[in-house]
């Protein structure tokens, strides 16, 4: 057991930051400040750490920099020079490291890590590019691919400290590629593929030797079905194939033994569930599954069991979302389950998560890096001696925000008008209600939704006097397929009307209250913002569209979804499939009945949702005299990225609410 009075001390540092005045307002630029600190990872043998850092408080000059665990001291920063930054990395051994390049697209809100690879040791020496195209002037550029290729660590072959094993895929191309397995040389690039998928865009399985097991994923070339895939000799075996939205189900670790592989599966469930697969006879046996919330692939905690014959870990416990994120112990015998339960109870109000720890054999000390965070904190990033039983603060998620000054994140469930359940959070500034509402639909909409944590966005509205509410629509994901699937072609329809209950319901408890209620999303939430101002124009004050889709027939002309096959049909499957049906989606054929305030905001590079959105219903809304306040921003695409407009955006936005329905 940890030592409580550690464990209170970091706590208290936990909850202190570089602090506004009493009674003074977080700056609208601490919000739209990104993080300073992420991804920090501790070395196989427990020496060093390693994280990303930007000290501009933007995106788009993050260094990766190496610390000494012991002191915490900054030893070296590592850079990529060019356009690019760093965007992710691993340890590949004790003194080297590999970093993907990022870049910035209008398709992303936030830049995405490339298949351009740099390797580099510890001290900042024997830097190159390993793989894709690099473009620095003393490095070797490699130019048989490009930023178009996927590249992640599939095995990081511990006893082998000059190669690892690669995933690669070509994402770029029209029909996409064969995912390929390489064995690649960290120190000179070099390759040697080991197999390929047998389908395209596939995901690959290697055991604990780095052997190639499984193949996964959705079959272009087979009307989208999901496909599971065994390797036999240098041949594939299909095991499985599930109509597309039918349910998939996705390998995760294999057992012990290796005649079994843990794997999540909804196909005979309407949640994904944990199951155990036996390999030789196809049957698979239930571990867990929740009630109505899925299992994520990444959620599954595995632990090795001290002094028993099992050396490759078996499954501890899951991460689950019903309301808060918990964790659901599923071994009485693992050690990770007691001692993060152990951490968990010291640290209350908060979600606590081991995120690295140090691998090497015969070890002096056993060292973890921990990761605290809740709805007032982004993060503080620890480091656990479990030889020792002490804890040690690395760095904090971001420098400027004061956890003290936060609100409380509170989930909900909310009864719709047809009986459904749906689930919900709602931030309430400070003092006593009702308060001016902001309804904030997220974006997606399929498959994403909104979870508990620290939002800067809600926090920010929160700040200045507005309660913020949340809510995952029909459509959302994590609530299970039927949840998801049963809202295709439900944009103006049950999606929006789950929005409509939901602010009533606010109405009704005393929340908010009627003729004070403003509705402001991003991408989907956008076109939500719009469609719910003219389904129900008494409803609300105001409405602010963020890179928001408008007119559904543009969508399927303009923008990256309709470029590949694939992306036509799912438009067609689960938005509209017609003119006239995408014309009865779209909120500017209903513009005569908007009485609401609007506020058009869009980035002129947007990729996902081109700004042509923006400028078709300006040009609406000039047509019938109706005004309307404009933010549109030149390089910036699926969101903003410069600091400086964050800042103004928010300020913007501010006095939009302020001068509607008024804090």
């Amino acid at each position: 057991m940890l030592k409580t009075i550690t464990i209170k001390l970091i706590l208290a540092l936990l909850m202190s930051a570089p602090a506004a005045l009493a009674g003074e307002q977080t700056p609208l630029r601490h919000f739209a400040e990104f993080s300073t600190w992420n991804s920090i990872k501790i070395s196989p043998d427990g020496k060093h750490l390693a994280g990303i850092v930007d000290t501009d408080s933007g995106l788009g000059g993050s260094k990766l920099m190496v610390m000494d665990a012991g002191s915490m001291e900054n030893l070296h920063e590592i850079t990529i020079t060019g356009s690019g930054y760093i965007g992710s990395f691993v340890w590949a051994n004790n003194e080297r490291l590999m970093a993907w390049q990022a870049i910035k697209s209008g398709i992303q809100e936030a830049p995405f890590s490339t298949g351009n690879i740099i390797a580099v040791n510890i001290d900042g020496t024997k830097k190159r590019w390993i793989y894709g195209a690099g473009s620095q002037k003393t490095f070797q550029k490699i130019q048989r691919f490009s930023s178009r290729v996927s590249a992640s660590v599939a095995h990081l072959l511990p006893e082998d400290d000059r190669h690892v094993l690669m995933e690669v895929s070509t994402w770029g191309s029209k029909d996409g590629a064969y995912t390929r397995l390489v064995k690649l040389n960290i120190y000179n690039g070099r390759e040697r593929s080991l197999g390929s998928s047998p389908i395209k865009n596939a995901s690959l399985v290697v055991d604990s030797d780095g052997d190639l097991r499984f193949a996964v994923g959705s079959d272009i070339d087979d009307e989208q079905s999901w496909k599971l895939f065994q390797r036999q000799g240098d041949n594939w075996k299909q095991l499985s194939r599930t109509d597309q939205y039918k349910g998939m189900v996705w390998p995760l670790t294999f057992t012990s033994d290796e005649t079994a592989i843990y794997i999540l599966d909804n196909i005979d469930t309407d949640t994904s569930a944990l199951y155990q697969y036996d390999i030789e006879t196809g049957k698979k046996a239930l571990i867990y599954k929740h009630p109505y919330v899925d299992i994520e692939p990444g959620a599954v905690e595995f632990d090795v069991i001290k002094g028993s014959s099992d050396t490759k870990g078996v499954v501890a416990g899951v991460w689950v979302k019903p309301d808060y994120k918990t964790y659901i112990p599923l071994s009485e015998e693992s050690e990770y389950n007691s001692l993060l339960q152990a951490l968990q109870s010291q640290f209350p109000e908060h979600v606590v998560e081991i995120t690295s720890e140090t691998s090497d054999k015969d070890l002096d000390r056993e060292l973890a890096v921990v990761t605290v965070w809740s709805d007032k904190l982004p993060g503080m990033y620890l480091l656990l001696d479990k030889t020792n039983k002490k804890l040690s603060r690395i760095r904090q998620v971001h420098s400027y925000i004061n956890s003290a000054q936060m609100r409380p994140m509170e989930p909900y469930k909310i009864t719709v008008r047809d009986g459904k359940t749906i689930y919900g959070y709602l931030t309430q500034p400070e003092g006593e209600g009702p308060f001016p509402l902001i309804m904030h639909p997220h974006g997606g909409p399929y498959g994403v939704r909104d979870a508990w944590g620290y939002n800067p966005e809600v926090q920010m509205l929160a700040s200045r006097g507005y309660a913020v509410l949340q809510v995952n629509f029909r459509g959302s994901g994590g609530y299970g397929k039927d949840f998801e699937y049963a809202a295709f072609k439900q944009w103006a329809g049950e999606m929006q009307d789950d929005l409509t209950d939901s602010v009533q319901w606010a109405i009704d408890a005393g929340i908010a209250e009627a003729g004070r209620v403003c509705i402001y999303g991003a991408s989907y939430g956008g076109y939500s913002a719009l469609m719910s101002a003219v389904k129900e124009p008494d409803l609300y004050a105001c409405t602010a569209g963020y890179v928001g889709v408008y007119d559904l027939e543009l969508m399927a002309k303009k923008g990256d979804i309709q470029r590949r096959d694939e992306g036509l049909e799912y438009i067609r499957e689960a938005i509209c499939d017609s003119p006239a049906s995408c014309k009865a989606g779209s909120p500017i054929t209903y513009l005569d009945r908007i009485k609401a305030d609007v506020m058009i905001i869009h980035g002129k590079d947007d990729q996902r949702v081109p700004f042509a959105h923006a400028e078709v219903l300006r040009d609406e809304l000039e047509k019938r005299n109706i005004p309307y306040e404009w933010l549109a921003k030149a390089k910036e695409g699926h969101g903003f990225l410069n600091v400086d407009n964050r800042v103004e955006l928010y300020a913007k936005l501010i006095a939009f609410f302020d001068k509607n329905i008024g804090s």
